[in-house]
């Protein structure tokens, strides 16, 4: 009726984000959580944090990695559990009681993959929600639960210089007949993290042209409305640092 539940958090020199993510772990009500921490080597102070909470944490290993996507691979590997999420430092569970609520009752049949709506602060320092849609290709994994079978089905992350859409490659694989959008919202997260780049809402839409999600005339416009977008972004910075 609980299934365990693999909760993998992936850091670096993170001193500042690390112990509210452990804290948002460890506080979950739900009773089968295994907690994974992979740390990239910090040299910060991070591993003294994970230290004061280790007889919470099934397993933690601190060694240079090859990358975020290599660090996610590595929890993969150790993880026991039937459910995974990567909810890597900088982000944290909306609630306590978020996974309970989740798996509460029993799933249909099928369902491999949930995801949810999520929360970002933004650069107001305002919470925000964000509406995720499959069909418009907005998904968190910080706001995702899946089996962790899927790896044997579709592989690990894709580990290469300067990719970082691999996780959002790997959601696109699993068929949309296995994915169940839940009511519960997962997460909440800072928006200045590696994903928010200029640069990786371009892959991500590379991506989807090539799995064929939208048109070479929805590509192209979608280019250059990321284009403007970005503009706007580095003007309204510019106006903030001021």
């Amino acid at each position: 009726m609980n299934p365990l539940i693999s909760i993998v958090t992936v850091c670096y020199n993170s001193i500042g984000e690390i112990e509210d993510t452990i804290l948002s772990v460890i506080d979950q009500t739900y009773p089968n959580v295994e907690y994974i921490i992979i740390d990239g080597g910090s040299t910060d102070g991070t591993v003294n944090i994970i230290k004061k909470y280790v007889d919470k944490i099934a397993y933690w290993i601190s060694e240079p990695d090859n990358g975020i996507y290599d660090a996610m691979n590595k929890g993969i590997k150790v993880a026991k559990g039937e459910w995974i999420n990567f909810m890597n430092s900088g982000d944290r569970f909306i609630a306590s009681n978020v996974l309970e609520k989740i798996f509460s009752s029993e799933l249909e049949g099928g369902i491999t993959f949930l995801y949810s709506d999520y929360y970002i602060t933004n650069f107001w320092n305002r919470r925000e929600c964000v509406h995720a849609s499959r069909e418009k290709g907005i998904i968190l994994h910080q706001s995702v639960i899946y089996k962790k079978i899927l790896h044997e089905r579709f592989g690990n992350y894709l580990v290469t210089p300067n990719y970082i859409v691999s996780d959002y490659l790997f959601f696109l694989l699993i068929p949309k007949s296995e994915m169940n959008k839940v009511d519960v919202n997962i997460s909440i997260s800072n928006q200045a993290g590696v994903s928010s780049g200029d640069w990786c809402g371009f892959q991500k839409i590379v991506v989807d042209y090539c799995l064929n999600e939208i048109s070479i005339e929805k590509t192209i416009g979608k280019l250059i409305v990321g284009y403007l977008k970005n503009i706007v972004k580095k003007i309204v910075r510019k106006i903030i640092k001021k």
